[in-house]
């Protein structure tokens, strides 16, 4: 285990760069901020994104969970690497989604509900880092392998959930959320008026 951790700035580099690179490309090129403008590009990122990482999804994890690959080095080797290129097409998959479906009235007020969770990102992440935490690390709950996919599911949709219901109480009181306000005050150093 300590090993491979000496390989964790190489690997975050290397799987964050892509990703970063191509978020700043795709505000560069007024892709994402003139989206409605750019229809049949995140159309065609959103078919072809699904339409091949999806069949390469499931074959890096039948690979993956082959009893072959439990001694083969190779084998296991070629499956991650499908998996990590399948990962980066169903994210530019789900993107093309997102913001085709963003171009349409009905999907806009089913987006809007999840503005002030967006508002609160950094608090909701790390409250939901320290919800998932206490619950699967040893320090708390201890669940982690305990619990099957689906109930998985079912805490994430509940946290989710109340996170939109307390990010929009909170910003229907303050102006940020706790941590952004922090974050605020910290960047411009100086405290920030944090009450509406």
């Amino acid at each position: 285990m300590g090993f491979m951790l000496m390989f964790t700035p190489i690997m975050s580099l290397v799987v964050l760069m892509p990703i970063f690179i191509l978020g700043f490309w795709l505000v560069v090129t007024e892709k994402i901020t003139k989206h409605q403008e750019h229809h049949k590009f995140f159309s065609l990122l959103a078919k072809v994104g699904l339409a091949v990482g999806i069949p390469l999804n499931v074959a890096s994890v039948l690979i993956i969970q082959h009893p072959a690959a439990g001694i083969s080095g190779i084998l296991q080797g070629v499956g991650q690497m499908l998996f990590y290129i399948a990962q980066y097409l169903l994210s530019a998959g789900y993107l093309g989604l997102v913001v085709c479906a963003l171009n349409k009235q009905k999907w806009q007020q089913f987006f809007a509900a999840f503005s002030p969770m967006g508002q609160m990102a950094l608090t909701n992440y790390l409250m939901h880092s320290v919800i998932l935490t206490s619950i699967f690390y040893g320090y708390a709950g201890g669940q982690y392998g305990e619990i099957s996919r689906a109930p998985q599911m079912l805490i994430v949709i509940a946290i989710i959930v109340a996170q939109i219901i307390f990010s929009k109480w909170w910003l229907n009181r303050y102006r940020f959320g706790p941590m952004e306000w922090l974050w605020r005050s910290l960047t411009y150093k100086q405290r920030q008026p944090m009450k509406l």
